[in-house]
């Protein structure tokens, strides 16, 4: 009897095809699964002001050059 095979690429792309679809459908899974919200400090959701303190500055200048 002879068995009809299928060529080696051929198996290969299906492989492929059933491991990529896996792969998404368990990242979609996970998205819909998993809590994405972080809670953030006040002090890091602040605003920064971009204000040149010339007092601090001078302090820098002294503390590189002593």
């Amino acid at each position: 009897m002879h068995k009809n095979k299928l060529p080696g690429l051929v198996v290969i792309m299906i492989l492929t095809l059933i491991t990529v679809s896996f792969w998404i459908l368990l990242n979609i899974y996970r998205s819909f699964t998993t809590n994405s919200s972080e809670v953030v400090s006040e002090k890091i959701l602040m605003q920064i002001i971009p204000k040149l303190d010339k007092e601090t500055i001078e302090k820098m200048k002294s503390r590189i050059n002593p």
